[in-house]
């Protein structure tokens, strides 16, 4: 008795558009994963490969991990070993019982640095793919059953895996489905350099530059500077900072080196803006 689907049924497909393909390679074969309209995550069921991308470059991914391929970038792996991979493929993060709770997990985690990297696989991950390594292997291709599974590994990933993991794993996901311009902004506040920006948003230094300049229309040092700028005037004419914890926040060596930033880019010092800030206001009242 065949376990496919009869070609008459409208739920079977060659293909799914969200589910499951088992991938085999041998060691030094390569396997691209082009830009597109689908995430993926890579299970490595046996085996050693390494990948590149705009994220990362000759990453080694060890037998018994996944990683996650975010739909905008462009991967490429090679086998170091014979490899057997377990490949999913979805276009949203979620399950039926309920979406992973994303803003949520976001909202408790002030602070991450993302990185690309790998995650241990766990029981309830591991039986999960078993079984959906003996559907592919017996050619089962129904649409219901591979949207079935993928929820069903969004329901592991919500119950036994770690909201930090589960943040770590989709950074991507979640904060591209943001604009870049917005990733950009709520992340600013946290660096003092181009490159730490473009780390905590998850970029290599090259494609953060060529994407900030198509976003922005400026390089990405003009527009943090600027960016210092504004906060630095509004701390001074809007708050009662000291002048020495501003100094402190933004690295200034003294008291004299800010009074200069200030001449420069405020045209006054800085005690003269918040005298005058203060005035106003008071005149306001």
């Amino acid at each position: 008795m065949s376990n496919q689907c009869p070609a008459t049924c409208h739920s079977y497909t060659l293909e799914p558009e969200a589910g499951f393909t088992h991938i085999l390679l041998k060691e030094g074969e390569s396997l691209v994963i082009e830009r597109g309209d689908k995430n993926s995550i890579l299970f490595l069921m046996s085996g050693n490969f390494e990948i590149s991308s705009e994220e990362r470059r000759d990453y080694v991914v060890r037998e018994g991990h996944f990683v996650f391929c975010f739909r905008a970038y462009h991967y490429e792996l090679t086998a170091l070993s014979d490899v057997e991979i377990i490949r999913a493929n979805f276009i949203t993060a979620g399950a039926t019982c309920d979406m992973i709770p994303f803003n949520s997990i976001v909202g408790k985690i002030k602070k991450i640095n993302y990185k690309f990297t790998q995650v241990a696989l766990n029981e309830p991950m591991d039986l999960l793919l078993q079984s959906v390594r003996h559907y592919l292997q017996n050619s089962m291709k129904c649409n219901h059953l591979h949207r079935a599974k993928i929820q069903e590994m969004f329901i592991i990933f919500k119950f036994f895996y770690s909201p930090q993991i589960q943040l770590r794993t989709f950074y991507n996901l979640f904060d591209r489905n943001q604009s870049f311009a917005s990733l950009v902004r709520n992340n600013a506040p946290r660096v003092k350099t181009v490159e730490e920006l473009a780390d905590i948003c998850g970029f290599s230094i090259q494609h953060f530059n060529n994407m900030f300049k198509q976003e922005f229309h400026d390089t990405p040092y003009s527009w943090m500077q600027k960016q210092r700028i504004v906060e630095i005037e509004r701390l001074l004419t809007e708050t009662n900072v000291p002048l020495k914890s501003i100094i402190k926040m933004y690295n200034f060596t003294n008291h004299g080196h800010f009074a200069l930033f200030c001449r420069k880019y405020l045209k006054k010092t800085p005690l003269k803006v918040r005298k005058e800030a203060r005035a106003k206001r008071e005149a306001q009242s």
